[in-house]
């Protein structure tokens, strides 16, 4: 069975090596971009994703401004939203669609197996 593909968009180097590293033992295939430039240009050229793990504060955007690129090249891809500011991602959950979970910084191993067995990635 072919992996799933997870792409992680993020800023903080740290949090996109920590949760790929994770991911990858998991036995996910995933790729890393650090701002919405690269994202798009990862979404574009690369084989479709099931899961985007997607920041909301990048340094040229704000993520959840591409979730309509997002769903547009992967109609199936779900949309995980993380930011260290809980009150921004209350804020975005209400206004934005398309977002499937939301989750706040820092997160936990648990965190994420939880999101991933939620989202059946």
């Amino acid at each position: 069975m072919k992996p799933k593909h997870i792409l992680i968009l993020d800023d903080e180097r740290e949090i996109c090596f920590l949760l790929a590293a994770l991911l990858d033992q998991m036995g996910y295939k995933t790729e890393c971009a650090h701002n919405l430039d690269d994202g798009i240009q990862i979404l574009s050229h690369s084989a479709p994703f099931d899961l985007v793990f997607l920041d909301l504060n990048l340094p040229d955007g704000l993520g959840y401004k591409i979730v309509p690129n997002i769903k547009e090249q992967n109609h199936n891809a779900k949309v995980v939203m993380i930011s260290a500011h809980d009150s921004l991602l209350k804020k975005i959950k209400s206004e934005t669609e398309g977002v499937d979970q939301f989750l706040t910084k820092p997160f936990s191993r648990h965190n994420i197996t939880q999101v991933l067995e939620e989202l059946n990635v």
